[in-house]
């Protein structure tokens, strides 16, 4: 492992672009030592492409931070270093997309090449699949580990068997589709798992019995809101569509989460916000000053307020009742935002494309990432 102190311290196709640039791209390793400051230190990266993104994945039970740059392993942050595990500390794949704690306090990380655990002294393999590309995973409340791939749909381990889930050569899931491409996993607070897919398959529910598929409405088809059917004479694209309470807005869904009242927020592609409080959909975006179509993640602060994060436009914060948007000028180190994690102090840390790592405290941004060309 590589530890850093240093001185001062992931438009469908092009959004599919960025997630599998910061899944599986270059494989190159950036160990840096030098130009060291004791203030703040960051992560240093000298070789391999700026276009990467820093993920930002998982505060673990001892209050540190993990995050992952594709090709380079994981990073551990416990407020005064980083520390980088690779291959060369028998981690499992440098690819890494994902990283999760269990119930035993194990580090999963979810690789292009199956799945690792840590166990703060060792790497060892999950005993599944190590040919499956792992794009989200979940510990439900029994113990079961749930994770979502790019081509094989859902798989649920309990520790004996694997069952593979919306994944099948006959049966079609979305619009010919025979499997989904599942980008994140969310268990509520009634015990229900949400599946959230990018390759048109809106949101699953799982009860524990059966699956229930939330798309847009048809008129959502009819218009070309998806951007899938131009090639189809019998769409007409339309400015008119309109959201309607009973479907969620968009079928491309990039991330989930559940607020303190109970609500699912779901991050979509192309329509901005949209909220789910068991009964009806609601649009939240540009009447209330949401200026972005889509969003890439949505996290909500010690306070009860939301910050959403965007391809685009940077991040924005909401109230409530209105939108603030924090941008490049106000500190931020990218525009292109890709995902964010709360510490234990309250601080937001956002993960950006072209490399950026930035932290957010109440007033100002400190970046914590630098690209040595």
């Amino acid at each position: 492992m590589t530890t850093c102190k240093l001185k001062n311290p992931i438009f469908s196709l092009l959004l599919m672009s960025i997630f599998f640039t910061s899944c599986n791209g270059q494989t190159s390793t950036s160990k840096t030592t030098n130009n060291i400051t004791e203030q703040h230190p960051k992560l240093v990266r000298t070789l391999g492409t700026k276009s990467e993104v820093v993920h930002c994945e998982l505060l673990d039970k001892d209050g540190n931070l993990w995050f992952c740059i594709s090709g380079e392993g994981a990073y551990r942050y416990d407020g005064k270093s980083f520390t980088n595990y690779t291959t060369k500390d028998d981690l499992c794949n440098n690819n890494v997309s994902v990283i999760i704690q269990d119930k035993l306090g194990n580090i999963l990380l979810g690789t292009n090449r199956g799945i690792c655990v840590y166990d703060g002294k060792t790497f060892k393999k999950y005993p599944v699949l190590d040919t499956l590309s792992i794009t989200c995973m979940l510990e439900d409340r029994e113990g079961n580990l749930w994770f979502g791939t790019g081509v094989n749909g859902i798989y649920r381990y309990n520790g004996k068997t694997l069952d593979n889930f919306l994944n099948s050569n006959k049966q079609e899931y979305n619009l010919g589709e025979n499997n989904q491409f599942i980008l994140d996993i969310l268990q509520d607070k009634n015990g229900n798992i949400w599946f959230s897919s990018w390759n048109g398959g809106g949101v699953w529910r799982y009860d524990g019995k059966d699956f229930k598929n939330f798309l847009p409405s048809a008129d959502y088809y009819k218009a070309n809101q998806d951007n899938r059917n131009f090639n189809n004479p019998q769409s007409i694209p339309s400015t008119s569509y309109s959201v309607l309470q009973d479907h969620i807005t968009d079928d491309m869904i990039f991330s989930m989460t559940e607020d303190n009242s109970g609500n699912i927020w779901f991050a979509t592609r192309d329509h901005g916000i949209c909220r789910y409080d068991g009964k009806i959909f609601s649009s939240v975006g540009r009447n209330e000053g949401f200026n972005s179509g889509g969003a890439s993640a949505i996290l909500q602060d010690d306070k009860n307020n939301f910050w959403i994060t965007t391809f685009d436009s940077g991040v924005w914060y909401y109230d409530g009742k209105a939108f603030k948007n924090f941008t490049e000028n106000d500190g931020l180190v990218d525009n292109s935002v890709m995902n964010m994690l709360k510490d234990k102090d309250g601080n937001i840390w956002f993960g950006t494309k072209f490399f950026g790592l930035s932290r957010y405290d109440g007033k100002t941004f400190t970046t914590f990432s630098q690209y040595d060309n």
